[in-house]
């Protein structure tokens, strides 16, 4: 992740990261053939460590906190770089990572869904993937695409359109 921070894609060959890890490159590439899964692991390590833990009792303070990690993810000096690599994987680049990274990410968002399905705040049959992206995409757009400024008010109010199109109470 320091590599893709401070380089983008093109610092993350296996002999940079080798260096950077102490290791031989052929350790590398005893475990993938080539460096996207190894990225690709890294990205979901650090999802998993970013998106912090769903047990606020109330599914708009979880996927608010969701959120409020995610922008300072991507705003942070990594956020370029993590765009950097979903464009090239968009590209066909590394056939499957996409896929990987995002049952991941499904995977680490299940508890959350759950817990509101389980507590009567979501339907059972809610499209989670569809709520996410409902989500995060203006978190995505205005990091991205318009530059405009937020915070974690505008990000509570997202929260809300999005909570209020699934029928939960303002």
């Amino acid at each position: 992740m320091e590599l893709l921070a401070e380089g983008g894609i093109e610092a993350c060959t296996f002999q940079n990261v080798a260096a950077r890890a102490g290791i031989e490159r052929s350790t590398l590439y005893r475990r993938n053939p080539d460096r996207w899964p190894t990225i690709v692991s890294a990205i979901i390590d650090l999802a998993e460590r970013e998106t912090g833990s769903f047990g606020t009792g109330s599914f708009k303070r979880d996927l608010h906190g969701t959120l409020v990690n995610l922008a300072g993810v991507l705003r942070s000096p990594l956020g370029p770089g993590l765009i950097e690599v979903a464009g090239a994987l968009q590209s066909g680049i590394a056939p499957g990572e996409v896929e990987r990274f995002w049952q991941s990410r499904l995977k680490h968002l299940a508890p959350m869904f759950e817990a509101a399905i389980e507590r009567g705040e979501l339907p059972a049959d809610v499209d989670r993937e569809e709520l996410f992206a409902l989500a995060a995409g203006p978190i995505y757009f205005r990091t991205y695409i318009s530059a405009q400024p937020y915070d974690e008010d505008w990000i509570m109010t997202i929260v809300d359109r999005v909570c209020s199109n699934y029928g939960l109470p303002k």
